[in-house]
């Protein structure tokens, strides 16, 4: 494996990365657990259990803290492709939720080149640091896995479109709140497409994904005319990570290709970038797809997760459109989101109140009402047992993988000590 030299020169900076500060204390009691000389990089792209890394460029006198001296290899940056994980990774990983994903901070072991011993030719993932959020959900069919589509994401774009179909659904953004909320990850609902929409459509799904998001942002934009795109970019600060979550069709490549036509913020004003792919540290644009005149929906051009760093500085994870969204998080993130029906059950005269039969329930009062809406009401019922149901199978499943976990590590050390007698 060689290093794709695509910093043209200009070393990229731990900040320029997304690299923070607070994960540092991490990063050194994991090196020194390592046993090898390590540094930290970044998964910028997953295919199976190959990986595309970035590695920055950090100060000189941290690669003694990492076991890296200087003198025998110099300083490790740029970007390595097939990346794959250590022997010993393998041993300790109990599921796939171990395993590094796309925006993860991992500790690399590089290999250098036996006749030029300055020149780290290869690398090899020994670990992955703390993630402080992610997006996961659980993993499609009848699996309980959780899948983690995108780590320490700082804001996750839920983008739908405005095109007609069913590429706007109000169930699907409950959904994604949720995820959302219970990976740490703050939500900004994008309603992509918006010149293709009428003004009364356009405002009745405005109005909609208001009233169902609470808190989170909700813009209209257009990645084809540019409309909404500065907002978008004001949202978010240079170095933070930007997650994308919706289905096939809804314009998530062709929002990041938009995103990186912006170029750099000059104060807080957004600024003219690059023709799309010039300016972005991972060698092209997003590939775009077409869409179904018949249904409005889309193919999935998108194939695996990908980290683009834009021009404006911002950091962009473009993952492969959703077909199904089960929610993995808390009990706490589905309230979270349902915070209307959340209060009003607070009002029960019972606390155990179940809102069906019981005397003084205020919920079926307020469905009674009509104030409360009943497709609404069953979401939050749907939601809460879906939920209940997958922290129930994971105490379970999180056993299970810890007594496999240490089963493989037994069966290592004894084939270690067998090998050495």
């Amino acid at each position: 494996m060689t290093c794709n030299s695509v910093y043209s020169g200009v070393p990229v900076s731990p900040a320029e990365w997304g690299w923070k500060d607070s994960l540092f204390p991490a990063a050194f009691q994991a090196a020194a657990s390592a046993g090898c000389p390590c540094v930290p990089g970044r998964i910028i792209r997953t295919e199976r259990h190959a990986y595309s890394v970035a590695v920055p460029l950090f100060d000189r006198s941290l690669y003694e803290a990492f076991g890296l001296q200087l003198e025998e290899g110099g300083p490790v940056s740029g970007i390595f492709e097939g990346v794959r994980v250590s022997g010993k990774f393998e041993y300790r990983s109990a599921g796939p939720a171990d395993y590094p994903a796309t925006g993860d901070w991992v500790l690399v072991e590089p290999r250098f080149s036996a006749t030029n011993p300055r020149q780290a030719t290869d690398l090899v993932i020994q670990t992955v640091l703390p993630r402080f959020s992610s997006v996961s959900r659980t993993g499609a069919g009848a699996t309980s896995d959780s899948q983690i589509l995108a780590a320490n994401v700082d804001t996750l774009f839920l983008v739908f479109a405005l095109d007609g179909g069913r590429n706007f659904l109000e169930r699907l953004l409950e959904r994604s709140l949720i995820v959302a909320r219970s990976g740490g990850v703050r939500p900004c609902v994008v309603l992509n497409k918006a010149d293709l929409a009428s003004p009364e459509d356009r405002a009745a799904a405005s109005e909609l994904a208001r009233s169902a998001s609470g808190s989170a942002e909700v813009l209209a934009v257009s990645a084809k005319t540019g409309e909404g795109i500065g907002e978008l970019v004001r949202l978010v600060r240079p170095g933070e990570t930007v997650g994308v979550l919706g289905k096939s069709g809804v314009g998530k490549s062709a929002l990041v290709n938009a995103l990186e036509r912006i170029g750099f913020v000059q104060g807080s004003e957004p600024c003219a970038g690059p023709a799309a792919g010039a300016g972005s540290l991972f060698d092209s644009p997003a590939l775009e797809g077409e869409v179904r005149e018949d249904d409005r929906q889309g193919r999935h051009t998108t194939t695996s997760s990908r980290l683009y760093r834009l021009p404006s500085g911002i950091l962009m994870i473009d993952s492969p459109g959703i077909r199904e969204l089960k929610i993995w998080g808390s009990l706490d993130a589905v309230d979270e989101t349902f915070p209307d029906i959340v209060a009003l059950a607070g009002q029960c005269r019972f606390a155990d109140c179940s809102h069906g039969l019981e005397a003084g329930c205020a919920v079926r009062a307020a469905l009674e009402s009509g104030s409360l809406d009943f497709a609404r009401f069953r979401s939050w019922k749907n939601l809460e047992r879906e939920q209940a149901y997958n922290e129930r199978r994971s105490d379970e499943k999180a056993r299970r993988e810890h007594d496999q976990k240490w089963k493989n590590i037994s069966k290592a050390q004894k084939k270690l000590r067998k090998d050495r007698s």
